[in-house]
């Protein structure tokens, strides 16, 4: 039997077999192309009255009967049909069929004063039809059963029911647009060409001053007048001459125009009474123009109706039907499991849940995890033993959904905490700092932090991943790759490590990284820029640097340092994953690599773009972690977790880049380490010729100045989505305004600037300031961290004893 469809379901039975039969669609779609083409096309044609009018008249009132059957068996057969968009368009287009059939409307007389703005109409009318034709043959919507016929409540089908629903109203605005708007025009037509009636004035004015030699100048003059035109007059009648054109008749009479004197001046046989002297215009040009627009109308209106239905179907597949199915696909076997765990006597049979769809199924499930709630209501506390005896998917509900504590049990913390020596308690502290400055280490100082940053910290993991010898001669191997620059020195790459440290400790990391992620991290962040000799990616790209050959331009730099840490790894006595098994090895270096490749600047945006809809996604679990004095389950297993390698790319770029967010002596100290970088490379790109970098030229920049604009648009979007989503990290965004107002205070008594030069940097410190209000606003005072027990706290976020 033929589909149903939402336009072909009603109450009378044979009705609809009349609207589902494939003849009839057919025959409804000839009689459209008919009433949308036809009298287009023989204008295109120029097909002569005789016999092409009768042709067109037979073929227009058949059309027309077609259009009447369907009004009334749609009425007959679909109550929802009856007043409804469909409905309205179709009794237009109906009607607007006789100004397609001579013997009525369709004569040269209504055409000239009204079908040019009922055209539009006309068309919009036709177009919404030839629209719910196209739906009825399921080209765009597809009828919402189930195998057996009988309607499934699932995705696809909540889908197509909200894509017929947009698309109705889609096409709707677009017909409305094109159809109504232009009769509007109807009480000002005609407002365009009013050449035709003023010629015939002049040539009566002409030939009442009873001047012959001038009368037939006037006709040359109009003759010429029209000579490139798609209209022009073929004869006159009533001056007594004749028209000298090449011009010639019309074979159809709607291309003939006939534009007649208003008054006649002189009194005459030919022009009196009600007869007047008249012009005759050929406009086949301009008419077969007007139904060239006419068909390329319709298909614009039809277009632009089934792309938007397309690309709304597209895009609810891909943002609902996909997701949809997925979730209910999981709902569904999870549903099940638990039903033939918990089934009992009472519960429906097999073949009945068989037939049930998702939703059905899952709200069976829900009523008998209502009864599972009912069993433990009374007592919100059930033994060790009693929860012993519970199957597994019990113990979830109980635990999990239902929240029931578990008389007689203890529960061990995920990970056992590190006791550290005393020879390392001070280590740990000046660690767990922000003032903590590599650059005052010396060779054994950086040795000593690295080593207890990798083995006696919390994230001390190497031990399971080489023994210290290989680490210390790992170590040595790593070192030396430092080149001799101002910024990216050793001195760098610990300042980055210890950064990553204390981002870990901050958003304990123990809690949700896995101990190759915490090990992996640490060596990404020791090795990040190993081999840079203070060149930035873009030098290399123009400079046309070998490193930027090898890479094809993709972050040469970020690709160097990881293939300078595996070239140390590949000997067996450096080699920092020695202990790692293949598969531990394989994960260790994805997200070794993955980090320091996301160190590239150019990745930047990207990351907080990523991070953002993290974010955004759960908004509200984020804001509950900010006020909670601890880690919710929640936001570790729905955001954390998930995004792991997120995290840790973030951590790597975040350090990387943290030196505004330190105290300001540090951040100076750095700011102009990294300037005078730059300027190195500036002096060499003006050597080289090279377009010079707007932050590498030491005769241009200036100094505190640069360091606003670098905090205001790379920092602190990166800083801000940071602290959205750890908000430990809040005291890297107030130690960031601070600098602001440090640097712009220096900016000021080296620059002296204008108040307008002044305004927009106070501009963006208010508005960086009033983030930090807000993202302070969100969290309770005084939280601890993981490591409060070492004998030390967090208070108004300071290190204190």
């Amino acid at each position: 039997s033929p589909k149903r469809t939402s336009f072909a379901v009603g109450d009378h039975r044979p009705c609809s077999a009349v609207l589902n039969n494939q003849f009839f669609k057919q025959g409804l779609g000839v009689a459209l192309a008919v009433a949308l083409f036809g009298g287009p096309l023989f204008a295109l044609a120029d097909i002569p009255d005789d016999p092409g009018l009768v042709i067109l008249d037979v073929s227009m009132v058949l059309a027309s009967l077609m259009f009447c059957i369907e009004l009334v068996v749609n009425w007959v057969a679909i109550p929802s049909y009856r007043c409804s968009f469909f409905f309205l368009m179709d009794v237009l287009g109906t009607l607007s069929m006789v100004f397609e059939i001579s013997f009525l409307l369709g004569g040269g007389a209504v055409r000239a004063v009204l079908l040019r703005s009922a055209r539009a109409a006309k068309l919009g009318a036709r177009a919404g039809r030839i629209f719910k034709l196209v739906m009825c043959y399921s080209l765009l919507i597809k009828g919402p059963e189930g195998a057996d016929g009988k309607p499934r409540f699932e995705a696809k089908v909540l889908a197509q029911r909200l894509t017929t629903s947009i698309a109705t109203r889609v096409a709707m605005l677009t017909i409305f647009l094109v159809a109504f708007v232009p009769l509007l025009d109807l009480p000002i037509f005609p407002r365009q060409d009013r050449s035709l009636e003023l010629w015939a004035r002049n040539l009566e004015e002409v030939f009442a001053a009873e001047n012959t030699t001038k009368l037939s100048a006037e006709m040359n003059s109009m003759v010429l007048f029209y000579e490139n035109s798609d209209y022009a007059p073929y004869a006159v009648d009533g001056w007594g001459l004749s028209l000298t054109t090449s011009v010639s008749e019309p074979v159809r009479r709607q291309n003939r125009i006939i534009i007649e004197v208003d008054d006649c001046l002189t009194e005459r046989t030919a022009c009196q009474g009600s007869e007047r002297a008249t012009i005759y215009f050929n406009f086949t040009g301009a008419n077969q123009m007007g139904a060239l627009m006419e068909i390329g109308l319709v298909l614009v209106i039809v277009g632009i109706m089934i792309a938007m239905t397309h690309d709304l179907g597209s895009i609810l597949t891909m943002t609902m039907v996909r997701p949809l199915e997925k979730m209910f696909g999981m709902l569904l076997q999870q549903a099940q499991q638990l039903i033939d765990i918990v089934a009992s006597e009472e519960d429906e049979d097999e073949d009945e849940e068989a037939r049930a769809s998702e939703l059905e199924t899952i709200e069976r499930t829900l009523a008998k995890l209502s009864r599972i709630a009912g069993q433990a209501l009374n007592k919100n506390v059930i033994s060790k033993e009693e929860m012993a005896k519970k199957s597994e998917y019990e113990k979830a509900v109980l635990v999990d959904i239902l929240r029931t504590e578990v008389r007689g049990e203890t529960l061990a913390p995920m990970l056992e905490r590190r006791s550290l020596g005393a020879e390392h308690i001070e280590m740990e502290k000046r660690l767990q700092s922000w003032e903590f400055d590599t650059l005052s280490l010396d060779d054994s100082g950086q040795e000593s932090m690295v080593m207890h940053i990798f083995f006696h910290s919390d994230f001390g993991v190497a031990s399971g991943f080489c023994d210290a010898a290989t680490f210390k001669a790992f170590y040595d191997a790593v070192k030396p790759n430092y080149k001799d620059v101002p910024y990216h020195c050793f001195a760098h790459a610990c300042d980055v490590l210890h950064t990553v440290f204390r981002l870990s400790s901050l958003s304990m990391g123990s809690y949700w990284m896995r101990e190759v992620d915490q090990y992996s991290l640490l060596i990404a962040a020791l090795c990040h820029d190993m081999g840079h000799f203070g060149k930035t990616n873009p030098f290399l790209v123009e400079s046309k640097h070998e490193l930027a050959i090898t890479y094809n331009d993709k972050s040469p730099l970020e690709n160097m340092h990881c293939a300078k840490l595996f070239e140390i790894c590949k000997e067996p006595s450096t080699d920092a994953f020695g202990k790692a098994t293949k598969e531990v090895y394989k994960e260790a270096r994805k997200v070794a690599v993955a980090a320091i490749l996301h160190t590239d600047n150019a990745n930047h945006f990207a990351m907080i773009k990523d991070i953002s809809q993290v974010y955004e996604a759960h908004e509200a679990t984020c804001e509950k972690q900010a006020g909670s004095s601890g880690m919710l389950t929640e936001y570790r297993d729905k955001i954390l977790e998930p995004n792991r390698l997120l995290w840790l790319e973030l951590f790597l770029h975040l350090a990387d880049v943290s030196n505004p967010l330190k105290p300001f002596d540090l951040s100076k100290t750095w700011a102009m380490r990294v300037l005078d970088e730059f300027f190195q490379q500036g002096d060499e790109e003006k050597q080289q010729g090279l377009p010079v970098g707007m932050l590498n030229d030491r005769d241009k920049v200036n100094k505190p100045g640069s360091q606003h604009g670098f905090i205001t648009f790379l920092v602190s979007p990166l800083v801000v989505q940071s602290v959205n989503l750890f908000p430990d990290f809040m005291d890297l965004h107030v130690e960031m305004v601070a600098n602001m107002e440090k640097w712009r205070d220096e900016w000021v008594a080296d620059v002296k600037p204008s108040d307008e030069e002044l305004a927009p940097k106070n501009a963006d410190i208010t508005k960086c300031r009033a983030t930090s209000d807000r993202l302070l606003a969100r969290r309770k005072p005084q939280k601890a961290t993981p490591t409060a027990s070492r004998g030390w706290s967090w208070s108004n976020g300071m290190d204190t004893e």
